[in-house]
């Protein structure tokens, strides 16, 4: 047997052993900063709705104010953009964002403009001209013109604002109160 043959060959796979061991090490402790990371990072739910004009998220409790925005024009319109036709739907749809603990009295407003838009056969188009979220308090406000229709004859125009208060449920904004806006007076 030649000796020096074996002498090398054993120093080259010890060699390789303390390569292999350093970059297994190595790995496993990149693994452990990586599973670190994760564990301590919050959590950002970016949101895709149909009409993108900035970044819609919520982190650490807190909505982006373009995504406040857009809740804030969205649900105005379900509010006041009503007639006696879409009120039931709309309404329906609104109730499905709606916080547990307010929904029986946002339940019970909606149910009383629903009578009354039933019976003066009331229709609202509400056109927003300014809206204005609060992230800190989750806020929105919504100013804008509201046309009223009875029996499809026209009544007035007025300049109306609505206040939408969110809270965070979830990785979502669900309607907590609202107050202004006619019939939506609180």
């Amino acid at each position: 047997m030649n000796v020096d043959f074996l002498q090398q060959n054993i120093t080259k796979l010890l060699s390789q052993k303390n390569r292999l061991t350093l970059l297994v090490g190595g790995l496993l402790v990149s693994n452990v900063l990586l599973s670190s990371t994760i564990l301590w990072k919050s959590e950002e739910t970016i949101l895709v709705p149909l009409q993108i004009e900035g970044q819609l998220r919520i982190q650490k409790g807190k909505a982006s104010p373009e995504y406040l925005e857009h809740m804030g024009r969205d649900f105005a319109r379900l509010l006041l953009d009503v007639s006696p036709g879409s009120f039931s739907y709309n309404h329906k749809t609104i109730l499905k964002y709606v916080a547990p603990e307010s929904y029986g009295s946002i339940q019970k407003q909606l149910i009383t403009d629903g009578e009354q838009i039933t019976a003066l056969q009331l229709s609202t188009h509400f056109k927003p001209i300014e809206i204005t979220a609060y992230p800190e308090t989750m806020e929105v406000e919504v100013k804008g013109t509201l046309s009223s229709y009875i029996s499809g004859k026209h009544l007035r125009d007025s300049q109306e604002t609505v206040l939408l208060q969110f809270t965070e449920r979830g990785s979502g904004l669900l309607l907590e109160r609202v107050s202004g806006g006619i019939p939506h007076e609180s």
